[in-house]
């Protein structure tokens, strides 16, 4: 993965448009908690998360485990992820063994909210996953 490279700072309109649109194929609105959804956006610019894989991690850990939203948070995650990567410049690609990009994807997300990926495996994850766009 090239350095250099900006990454694009989500922000709580972004995390509010994901939401709706994960759930336009489902679930119910709302938002009991708008502090765990900024608290997950935010976490990926405090400093300590310097590369895009790093990043990535962070904010699909924060906001697939924190629950900020009523319903649809795995979604919201997935959105937000491509969003943040898309707008970096990178993208996410299939790896031999994935039977599809999208199916990856969600058992990542799936594993990470179920405590059967770490934050270090999820970094190497993406890290096999993340490319430059050209």
């Amino acid at each position: 993965m090239p350095s250099g490279r900006r990454h694009y700072r989500l922000t709580l309109k972004d995390a509010l448009s994901a939401h709706k649109r994960a759930i336009s194929f489902g679930g119910r609105d709302g938002v009991p908690n708008l502090a765990l959804v900024q608290s997950a956006i935010a976490r990926p610019y405090n400093g300590y998360y310097r590369g895009i894989a790093w990043k990535a991690a962070a904010l699909v850990e924060s906001m697939a485990s924190n629950h900020g939203f009523t319903d649809g948070n795995k979604r919201t995650t997935l959105i937000l992820l491509h969003t943040f990567l898309q707008r970096s410049g990178y993208k996410l690609v299939a790896v031999p063994g994935d039977l599809s990009l999208q199916e990856a994807v969600e058992n990542m997300i799936l594993d990470v909210v179920n405590r059967r990926m770490d934050f270090g495996q999820l970094i190497d994850w993406l890290k096999a996953r993340v490319v430059a766009s050209p």
